[in-house]
């Protein structure tokens, strides 16, 4: 019966996962929150049993932005969902195993029953969330793995949630980033994937991994793409700095432009090396005497320390992040650091570009060869930096040349033509769309790669009406102040007095215009604007004014906003 149980959880969470999938208005907000999960760098996105754990926080835990509620407690999906009801998340270390299983739930210290003891063990540490089944027992969700061995781990995070004094349970995103990152299984994706029960993983926490091991591991990373740097020498390097970030800096700068090696393996193995030299260490007098932390703290004990309070205090995780890099001497390059200047207030309103690590491809090597050989000595203004830009921080970053489709050159020509002042949209994307074609032609003549069909296919609609866009753009804006921030409405009618259109909340209004005006647009097409203050001579609140400077989309568009 338990198995049954548990299939029907799965199959739940699976139909509920796809009906919020096919949901236009949430979309954009799906986005946001798999990087809030996965990590701007997406590590276990595509790994079916992350994705079901990300299923399960974003339906049972996560307030919904456009919802305003948390998914399962409103129609449709609060229905039929009784195999979910009374679910718990949290941490269970396995006590005895028998014909069911005795685990003490370490948040509060309850020993629960579990059912069919599977392949657990004593001293296993469930990670993930708990259903109630028949018997007044638990069994776990098809993506709980089981961390072995763990009860090590339990004492140290019972230590921890005792200094922390949280006053509540952790969310299943706080279980995914400070234990389960690293790890895998089998389950069921939110984009509508299988509902084929998940096989339960047992996963064995490695020792400490020697040196001398560490430095066989980078050696093999250095042969596979032909490099000679001697593995002793950066050892060495590592042994001497305070901070790693000095050293791995600019040796990955370096193999990203030389080589294809796997930068995310070499900068894991160059950070184990570091800490495998520095374990025990106790930092400088300076630092020490700089840290609100205790006498003698080491380098990955404050490290621990500063994620700890984050948490405790609630603070932004990303943010969170960018701080302990700080604190290990890893700078964020300066284009990372230049990029929010360079966005506009229109452009933060459609695409969400937070910074992320993307450089695992050839792009912005290419570039930089590109830029130097025809002499550009201002490249930070180039569309082509952009594009980089652009490839680094989305949802998925792809910076490897080949495998780049023409959706993203579309969009980086979308992001110009928003970035624009309303009378020069026009030429910029046209030169940026010149500047792409140069760049492809040269990528023919010096790398023997042809990639020119991609550039042709990503012209689309922007391209073929541009200047009609610019137009009605610019018929459509005044001088007025909105009265709340530009929104996304689709055209669906045209009238000589204006033209009717839909919000992506549902809502339909009438936008009063001139006649002119009305003749340049065209059904389908996406506005970007706000309303003016209602007067006197306007009926209903559902005929409305624009205000502001207004911005005109093709309707391909839609598909390329996150």
């Amino acid at each position: 019966m338990t198995r049954d149980e548990v299939q029907r959880q799965t199959q739940c969470i699976a139909r509920l996962a796809t009906q919020i999938s096919k949901q236009p208005r949430l979309q954009a907000e799906l986005q946001r929150a798999r990087r809030q999960f996965f990590g701007d760098d997406m590590h276990g996105a595509g790994n079916d049993a992350a994705e079901h754990r990300f299923a399960e926080w974003f339906l049972m835990e996560r307030e919904s932005e456009s919802l305003g509620v948390v998914p399962v407690t409103i129609p449709p999906y609060a229905s039929d969902i009784e195999p979910l009801e009374g679910s718990l998340a949290g941490l269970f270390l396995v006590e005895s195993v028998g014909d069911t299983v005795i685990a003490t739930d370490m948040q509060d210290q309850q020993v629960i029953e579990l059912a069919e003891p599977g392949t657990l063990k004593v001293g296993d540490l469930l990670v993930g969330r708990l259903y109630p089944v028949s018997g007044e027992r638990w069994a776990p969700s098809a993506a709980t793995p089981a961390l072995r061995p763990g009860r090590e781990l339990a004492k140290a995070f019972a230590a921890d949630l005792v200094k922390l004094e949280l006053g509540r349970r952790l969310l299943q995103i706080e279980l995914e980033h400070l234990l389960l990152r690293e790890h895998g299984g089998t389950s069921v994706s939110l984009g509508g994937g299988s509902t084929e029960e998940p096989a339960a993983a047992v996963l064995v926490v490695a020792p400490d991994t020697p040196l001398e091991h560490l430095e066989a591991d980078l050696e093999q990373l250095m042969l596979a793409v032909g490099e000679e740097i001697s593995v002793t020498d950066i050892s060495e390097q590592l042994a001497r700095t305070q901070s790693p970030g000095g050293v791995m800096g600019p040796l990955l700068d370096q193999l990203a432009f030389d080589t294809d090696v796997d930068l995310d393996s070499m900068r894991r193995v160059l950070l184990e090396i570091w800490n495998a030299h520095h374990a025990g260490q106790v930092r400088s007098t300076e630092e020490a005497g700089s840290s609100s932390g205790p006498p003698g703290e080491t380098l990955g004990e404050q490290l621990v320390r500063r994620f700890d309070e984050g948490i405790g205090e609630k603070e932004d995780v990303e943010e969170l992040f960018k701080q302990m890099e700080g604190i290990a001497g890893i700078e964020p390059s300066e284009s990372d650091a230049d990029g929010d200047d360079r966005n506009t207030a229109i452009v933060a309103e459609v695409f969400d570009t937070g910074d992320t690590d993307g450089d695992a491809g050839d792009l912005a090597p290419l570039v930089a060869e590109f830029h130097w050989e025809h002499g550009n000595n201002d490249p930070e203004q180039s569309a082509l930096t952009l594009w980089i830009e652009l490839q680094r921080s989305a949802a998925v970053p792809n910076t490897d040349l080949e495998s780049i489709p023409s959706g993203d050159l579309m969009r980086l020509l979308l992001h110009v033509y928003l970035r624009s002042a309303p009378s020069e949209r026009v030429a910029q994307v046209r030169g940026a769309f010149e500047d792409l074609r140069i760049f492809y032609d040269w990528i023919v003549e010096t790398q023997e790669i042809d990639q020119r069909e991609v550039l042709q296919r990503c012209k689309g609609a922007l391209l073929d009406q541009l200047e009609r866009l610019q137009a009605a753009g610019i018929a459509l804006s005044n001088d007025q102040a909105p009265v709340k921030s530009p929104g996304l409405m689709q055209i669906e009618e045209i009238g000589d007095d204006g033209f009717g259109a839909r919000d992506d909340d549902g809502g339909s209004y009438w936008l009063l215009a001139s006649k002119e005006a009305a003749d340049l647009l065209a059904a389908g097409d996406i506005v970007l604007g706000g309303f003016a203050p209602l007067v006197g001579d306007e009926p209903t609140s559902l005929h409305r004014r624009l205000a502001g400077m207004i911005v005109l989309l093709p309707i391909d568009a839609r598909s390329l906003i996150e």
